[in-house]
Formats: structure tokens, sequence, C-alpha cells
């Protein structure tokens, strides 16, 4: 087995060729002799591996015949991780653990697709996904408290090695580890009882949804992630609670938009940064925003960003977004109408062709 190495910055690996599990490096490297299992963008996985999810990639990988797995890995020195995620550390098991991988294969392809699409195609991939998550978290995980003080680079390695003996653990019994998943099971089902109670306005052609909720004075509306992208039927979601205070937003867009999928590029983004100045110049109007309380957002570019009315610094794929959220001036058909706005301008509207060419009847059917 190839050792497993974790390198945040590629340029600290040594020449010799390696192995890209999920992740990808920057372009122009020049590191031409890697073979990328990978679905991230600028990943150069061969096309006949490509999937949904760098899990499933290295599943195809597991499937060549023994000669063609030798020619791609061109004498490997090491298996690298650069980011340490969900479906990361699922491709990791895949390769390292390919016993016990395919006979969970299902489930392992469920547990990245909770991962990195935020999706819920059962709820053990959901329990699952959050272990994993939870296990770098100093307040819920013993493990991550005992390796606190270690240096960043040790710290890590032990955090991939022990994240491939929980995910074993969990693959084959779903009791184990409660206190890693079992709170946000409990939180994700009742997201999924209050989700079903709101106001839900599908807007399939847009791959977008909004859902509008009434909240109490001082409350928000702010249900997990894998509550209302888990069905996978939209990449972008707009959740609004309203109460006499005002009203929460929240938007957020999938991953499904970002990773280099098969089928191509998803639904293109609208421009977060043009539709804050908009948004704040509209809550500057009707007397509200402030130095603390804002209309803000991610970087359009990265994964899975949010926009959010409230307070700064809402770290990137939180599930939920908190105390960040604040309540707007802006009523709710005002900001779902400045969404719409922003996301239309996105369409890539076909040319005129009103005009007909020579000989061509436009009205024929």
């Amino acid at each position: 087995m190839l050792p497993i190495v974790f390198a945040s910055d590629p340029s600290s690996l040594s020449p010799d060729p390696v192995v890209f599990v999920d992740g990808s490096p920057p372009p122009g490297d020049g590191r031409t002799g890697d073979l990328h299992l990978s679905h991230w963008p600028g990943n150069r996985t061969p096309k006949a591996l490509k999937r949904e999810l760098s899990t499933e990639t290295a599943f195809a990988f597991l499937e060549l015949d023994e000669a063609e797995r030798v020619r791609l890995l061109r004498n490997a020195a090491a298996l690298v991780l650069n980011h340490l995620d969900t479906d990361g550390i699922c491709a990791l098991f895949v390769l390292v653990r390919s016993e016990a991988a395919r006979k969970s294969r299902e489930l392992l392809s469920e547990v990245a697709a909770a991962g990195d699409f935020f999706a819920a195609p059962s709820e053990r991939a959901v329990a699952i996904d959050a272990a994993l998550r939870n296990l770098s978290d100093p307040n819920r995980s013993a493990f991550a408290r005992e390796i606190q003080s270690l240096e960043v680079s040790v710290r890590r390695g032990r955090m991939v090695e022990h994240a491939l003996d929980l995910l074993g653990e969990l693959l084959v019994d779903d009791g184990a580890r409660p206190e890693l998943w079992e709170p946000d099971i409990e939180r994700h089902r009742e997201d999924l009882q209050q989700l079903e109670k709101e106001t839900f306005d599908d807007l399939v052609y847009l791959d977008f949804g909004v859902w509008t909720a009434r909240t109490s004075t001082g409350g928000s509306f702010d249900p997990g992630r894998h509550a209302f992208l888990g069905g996978g039927r939209l990449d972008r979601a707009l959740l609004l609670g309203v109460s006499t205070e005002g009203t929460t937003a929240r938007l957020v867009i999938g991953t499904r938009s970002f990773f280099d999928r098969p089928e191509g590029a998803g639904s293109p983004r609208p421009d977060l940064d043009r539709l804050v100045k908009d948004l704040n110049d509209a809550e500057r109007a009707v007397g509200g925003g402030s130095g603390e309380f804002e209309w803000r957002a991610q970087p359009t570019a990265t994964a899975s960003p949010e926009l959010w009315f409230g307070r700064s610094g809402l770290p990137l794929f939180e599930e939920r977004a908190g105390d960040y959220l604040a309540p707007s001036r802006l009523d709710p058909v005002t900001i779902k109408g400045k969404v719409l706005d922003a996301i239309r301008a996105t369409w890539a509207l076909p040319d005129d062709d009103d005009e007909p060419e020579d000989g061509e009847n436009i009205f024929a059917v």
C-alpha cells in the first residue's frame, strides 16, 4: 500500500509521481506525472474514470485490471490529500481498504454525497458524514482534544488515519460513536419536519427553491443544509424567516455548480458581490443596515458560498448560519425579487433568430 501524505501545499511534495485523491494541485504546477482521482476543478483525472464524486472515481480505478492500474500509477510514491473532508476520506478508504470498501460501496457513495453535495440519500449517510466532520471539533471529539498540542502536519496525519478507522467502524456498526452524530441527526429530523410545514416556491427552471417561514420575535429560520439541499433537486436555496422585527435571510449556493461533473457544468452562479451591493442599497433606503448588521456574502467562486443579512465572519460550509443572522428591514418580497433578478441575469440567452436565412421559413413547424 502506498503511504498517505497530507499536503495542503503541493510544492512541498517531492518531484516523484503521486496520486491526488480528491482535490487537485493548482494549474501550471508542472506535475505532469501525477494521477488524479478527483472531481475538483482543475483535475486531470483520466476521462474514463471521471465520476460525480471522488469516491466513485476511486471505485472506477479499483475496477480496472491490474495492468492498467499499474500503468496509470507510474510508480507513484504516495497517495496525497490536500484537504480533509468526507468525500476525500471515503475515496482514500476505497484505495487503502478496498475489500471493506467493496462490501459497503453504495453506502460509501451516499456518505460522500452527503459530504460534498449536502445530500441526504439516507439518514445513516448523513450521520456518518456528521461524525467525520465532528471528529476534528475539540468540542465534540475527545480525539481532537487529545492531538491539539501536536505540530500541525503531525496532527493532520493522525486525523486522516483516525478518520479512516472511524469510517470503517461506522460502515459496519450504525450505532457506533453516537456522540459524534446523534445530536446532528436529531436536529436534521427537526429541520425536515419544519420545512414540510413552511411555504415553498419551487422554481425548477432556475434550479432554485425559496422557503418562507413565520418566526417568533428574536428568532430566525435556519434549517441545516442537509435538510433543504438534501433531495438534490436544486443547487441554490433562499430561506426567509419573517417576524415583527424584520426578515432573516440566507441564500445558499450548492456545490453541484462547482465540481467537475461528467454531465458538464451546473447552473451559472449569480454575482454575489453585486447582489450584496444591491441589497445594502435597498436596506439603507428603508433606514436599515449598520456596521455590524449588513448584507454579506462569501466569495462566489468558493465551493458552496452563502449570502446573508447579519454579522460578518460566517465560516464557509456551515450547516447553519446561527448567530450570524439578524433581521433585515427589507420585506421578503423585495429580497426574493432581488435574488431572482440576480439569478436571471446569469441566463445565457440564445442569439436573436427573428430574421430568416435565405429560403428559411422561421414559422415552419
